[in-house]
């Protein structure tokens, strides 16, 4: 029996023992119910074609059954059943089925379907003729190489490509292209208390996810945007058994994942070649994601000690592995020399442990400590293979040879935490926590953090609290070597004519760093009609011995929240938050014979997001009428700007690029009325406005040599999300039994 015939049975045996079992219940007894459904019809407004209108859900036109719900339960032996279901008929439902025996069984199915739509805007020269395939007819590769001189690499001087004809032949192929997914999950739970002291429980999902996503493709400097076909399949299946007494309580478990694409490879036309010819391939292929699997053991126990003490601890050992057959260097058979590979896959395989440890204590009235100690050790035993050559964008033979490196690491942490009430509403809380990383196959090889902690609590009455928090975290690097990593990459040497990596240069995730982290929180409630709260906190982080790379990343964020009751049937609300990061950053423009101080250039990124809200919510009229409207405003911005402080001979493009802005304004509006117990209809409106500027994406065009002809060669899918206006006005019914 296969892996994965194995997953199937075992999810289908979760599903119908919970059934089975549920069937004990006693038919004969009448039971309660309880159920509500919702319905009505929507009209929809505006300017809606854009993809962000649309990105994670599904409002459609028309009649809709917005929600419905239906409880059993037979209270005399505490068998319930239950069925609960939002958007039904639309693209982002969720089901939900639970039914058992309160305290002894229960059994759960949960289902959602969740899309996520990427462009609407999308347009493709190819056809999809396979999975994975997409291809252009010969003739039209014919039309467009002759337009284009054969100059794909724009290598001949004074060859100007008649743009005009190159659009009317662009355009009149084109055709639209679906750029979205959609996830659909189910999983089915079943949990079996016999006693106080066992509890079983096992549990199986089947997720899909089906649709295309744009991909950089290329050959050579001529990128060929692709829609990447998305059919994945990912079971899971989890199993615990625990046993608990007095005080102790110990747990073993298994957790297992397969994961399947359905396309193995990406083929794709040269739209400027027919026939394959040495460095200039008529077809391009790249590997995509490989089939894998996860297996992971756990066992885990507490215990209770003198002193309000408790131990708890937990060990797992899990392997990641796959084994896809490599697909071949290269797709076109005019390329000589090519070398055999160095194997028929790469049988990679990580293997992982986790030790993890708490002791919490309080050894006197008011005083509370616990002790933390985490290892996770990540092994990487996939073979180090040496290819002797790879073929670029299937054109030329590159014959370097290069070594695939088995990244690994191990990382432990260690804390200490206190917190002490020194008099009735003020408690103090320290800490101090150590981190340190032993790493293969990286530039650096050891790093250690320490970071200590603490914060004042003021607590009054339930109508006061106050807190101010502060972390300082240190990282130090015993070595870096910059060209550790290339070295080890490159078993031979690397490429004639290549730089030696910048030794000055840090990479941010290894670099040593002063992190500094403070808090402020205040929430007040003096009495039934006003609540406030605010709140700021600061991050900075120090890059204090990187001379390139980031060198700083400071972060802001103030939020206040306020509620007020104009009556006790009427309240209204209003609310601020600001998020703010800025980046500092230092690189240099290199090339062989030409690597100078003064062709540096610096970089400060910003970015900015604002988020306001308000509102009111409460009753016009008493148990009759209600009333509520919010509106919500997300205003974001973003600039980078770059500059050379010194005068280069080489750097050409430092420059404060436009600035990136997007708005969105929600606003809501619903009226309900209750006609009765259990019936009531209601009215919403809702209004959505979509603004962004970005120059990376606002000329953005399937054929970029529409704008420049420096990219007549290159074809993308013009996957943009445009602005839209969207007004959506509903009525509905509701009805509870």
């Amino acid at each position: 029996m296969s892996t994965m015939s194995l997953v199937r049975r075992l999810g289908g045996l979760v599903a119908v023992s919970g059934l089975v079992l549920f069937s004990a219940t006693a038919a004969a007894q009448v039971p309660n119910r309880r159920g509500e459904v919702q319905f009505g019809s929507r009209q929809i407004y505006g300017e809606v074609g854009s993809s962000k209108f649309l990105e994670y859900r599904s409002i459609p036109e028309g009649l809709f059954l917005s929600r419905f719900s239906m409880d059993l339960d037979w209270p005399d032996q505490g068998y319930y059943l239950s069925l609960w279901g939002r958007d039904p008929l639309e693209g982002d439902q969720t089901f939900r089925l639970a039914a058992g025996r309160s305290g002894r069984l229960a059994f759960t199915f949960n289902f959602d379907k969740t899309p996520h739509l990427f462009s609407t805007a999308g347009r493709s020269l190819y056809s999809r003729t396979g999975p994975g395939v997409f291809t252009i007819p010969d003739q039209i590769q014919n039309d467009l190489k002759t337009i284009l001189a054969t100059d794909t690499d724009r290598t001949l001087p004074g060859v100007q490509p008649d743009l005009a004809a190159l659009r009317a032949v662009m355009e009149g192929v084109a055709q639209p292209v679906d750029l979205g997914l959609r996830r659909e999950k189910g999983t089915a739970s079943l949990r079996y208390t016999p006693t106080p002291g066992w509890d079983f429980q096992v549990q199986y999902s089947l997720e899909n996810q089906r649709g295309a996503r744009p991909f950089g493709a290329t050959f050579s400097f001529n990128p060929a945007e692709q829609p990447e076909p998305i059919d994945y399949k990912t079971h899971e299946i989890r199993a615990n058994v625990e046993r608990s007494g007095n005080g102790w309580a110990i747990q073993l478990g298994y957790s297992g994942s397969l994961y399947r694409n359905e396309v193995d490879a990406l083929v794709f036309d040269n739209p400027f070649q027919p026939i394959d010819q040495a460095g200039n391939p008529s077809r391009g292929r790249m590997d995509l994601y490989p089939d894998n699997a996860a297996h992971q053991g756990t066992v885990s126990a507490a215990v209770s000690l003198p002193l309000q003490s408790r131990l708890t601890a937990t060990a797992a050992y899990g392997v990641f592995s796959q084994n896809d057959p490599f697909v071949p260097f290269t797709i076109n058979p005019t390329v000589a020399n090519v070398p055999a590979l160095p194997a028929r896959s790469a049988d990679a395989q990580i293997k992982t442990t986790l030790f993890n440890s708490s002791l919490t204590t309080r050894p006197v009235p008011g005083l509370s400590v616990s002790m933390r100690y985490r290892l996770y050790d990540r092994s990487n035993e996939t073979p180090s293979l040496v290819f002797p050559g790879y073929v670029r964008t299937d054109q030329v033979l590159t014959a370097v040879a290069r070594r695939n490196l088995p990244i690994a690491y191990s990382r432990q942490n260690a804390s200490l935490d206190a917190s002490w009430q020194i008099l009735g509403p003020i408690t103090v809380r320290g800490g101090y926590e150590w981190e340190g990383w032993e790493r293969e196959f990286r530039e650096s090889l050891t790093t250690d953090e320490n970071t200590l902690s603490g914060a004042v609590d003021v607590t009054e009455g339930g109508w006061l609290f106050l807190r101010a928090a502060f972390r300082r975290s240190d990282r130090t690097v015993e070595d870096y070597h910059a060209e550790h990593v290339l070295h080890e990459a490159f078993p031979a040497g690397e490429p004639a004519g290549t730089l030696e990596p910048l030794e000055e240069l840090r990479k941010f995730d290894q670099a040593a760093r002063d992190r500094t982290r403070a808090e402020l929180i205040a929430r007040l409630t003096p009495g039934d009609k006003l609540s406030l709260s605010a709140s700021y906190t600061l991050t900075d982080d120090d890059y204090h011995e990187s001379e390139y790379g980031v060198s700083k990343n400071k972060g802001h964020g103030p939020a206040v929240e306020l509620s007020y009751s104009l009556s006790p049937r009427l309240t209204v609300f209003a609310e601020y938050a600001r998020e703010e990061n800025t980046w500092n950053m230092r690189s240099r423009q290199r090339q062989p014979g030409n690597d100078k101080l003064i062709n540096d250039w610096l970089s400060d990124i910003r970015d900015r997001v604002d988020t306001y809200g308000a509102g009111l919510s409460g009753q016009l009229l008493p148990e009759k009428l209600a009333l509520d409207l919010t509106y919500n405003l997300s205003d974001g911005t973003g600039q980078t700007n770059t500059w050379t402080p010194l005068k280069p001979d080489i750097v050409t493009t430092a420059a404060n690029y436009p600035g990136i802005v997007s708005d969105q304004h929600v606003f809501n509006a619903a009226l309900r009325y209750y006609f009765g117990p259990g019936l009531e209809t209601r009215l919403d409106y809702r209004f959505e406005k979509y603004d962004q500027v970005d120059f990376a994406l606002d000329r953005m065009t399937p054929f970029m040599g529409f704008v420049e002809a420096a990219s007549a060669g290159t074809f993308w899918l013009g996957g943009i999300r445009p602005d839209y206006r969207a007004h959506v006005l509903s009525v509905s019914f509701g009805y509870r039994f």
